[in-house]
C-alpha cells in the first residue's frame, strides 16, 4: 500500500460525500462554476496523483507524476507502485507512446490508448487523469443534490457528486469530486460502480502554468 489504510480512507470519504449533508451544504453550482472559472485560466499543470483502484478481488496502488497541457497533451510517469518506472505520452488521438518499467524501460512503443499496457487496472486511459476529464464529467453527467462539505488531507473542500449515465468505461456510474475551496481545483475523485467504491484518486503538489510546451510531450 502506498498510503496507510487506503480502503478505510475511501470509506470515510464516502460517508462524508453521501451522508445526506450531515455537514453544512452549499449549492452544487458554486463549486462547479468556481472550478470552471479556475480551469479556464490554466494552460498547463503538473501534479502528483495517488490512486487506489479495485477490480473484483484485485487492487492496484500507484503514485503518478502527471503533466498536462491544453488541449490534448499529457505525460504520465509511474513513480511508485505497480508498474513503477513505466510511463507514456499522449498528444491527442487514439495512440500513446510509452515504455514499461524494469529492464525494458528503454524500449519505446506506440500502442492504442486503450491497450492494457497503457491503462490502469480498471482500464482508465492517460487522459482520464487530467482535470479536463473532470470538466467533461460535469458536462456529460448529472449533478446529484447540493455539494457536501469535507476536509481532504487537511484541505477544506466541497464534494460534488456526478451521476454518469450511461456508465463510463470500466462500469463507473458515479463520481464524487472534492474541489478545494482555496484553488477550486480537484483534490480527490472517488469513483463508484453502482454503490461499490472502485477507485480513489488524490491530487497534490499541483503546479499551475509552469510553462510547459508541446516539446515537453515528445
Amino acid at each position: 500500500m502506498l498510503r496507510n489504510s487506503a480502503p478505510a480512507r475511501i470509506a470515510a470519504f464516502a460517508l462524508t460525500a453521501f451522508a445526506a449533508c450531515a455537514l453544512p451544504c452549499v449549492a452544487a453550482g458554486e463549486p462547479v462554476s468556481d472550478f470552471t472559472t479556475a480551469w479556464s485560466a490554466v494552460d498547463s499543470y503538473t501534479a502528483t496523483i495517488v490512486t487506489h483502484e479495485i477490480k473484483g478481488t484485485d487492487t492496484q496502488d500507484r503514485t503518478y507524476h502527471y503533466a498536462y497541457k491544453k488541449p490534448h497533451f499529457a505525460r504520465i510517469d509511474i513513480v511508485a507502485g505497480a508498474g513503477r518506472g513505466g510511463g507514456a505520452v499522449w498528444t491527442g488521438g487514439d495512440h500513446v507512446v510509452g515504455h514499461q518499467g524494469g529492464f525494458i524501460s528503454f524500449v519505446k512503443m506506440s500502442v492504442a490508448i486503450t491497450d492494457g499496457r497503457a491503462t490502469s487496472l480498471r482500464g482508465d486511459t492517460i487522459d482520464h487523469g487530467s482535470f479536463q476529464s473532470v470538466a467533461d464529467e460535469l458536462t456529460t453527467g448529472k449533478i446529484e443534490g447540493p455539494a457536501a462539505s469535507a476536509t481532504v488531507d487537511g484541505v477544506a473542500a466541497d464534494v460534488v457528486t456526478i451521476d454518469l449515465a450511461p456508465a463510463a468505461p470500466g462500469g463507473v456510474s458515479k463520481v464524487a469530486v472534492a474541489f478545494s475551496r482555496a484553488t477550486h481545483l480537484p483534490v480527490r475523485r472517488t469513483s463508484y460502480a453502482g454503490d461499490t467504491q472502485v477507485k480513489q484518486e488524490d491530487f497534490s503538489a499541483v503546479k499551475l502554468n509552469p510553462g510547459l510546451t508541446e516539446a515537453d510531450f515528445t
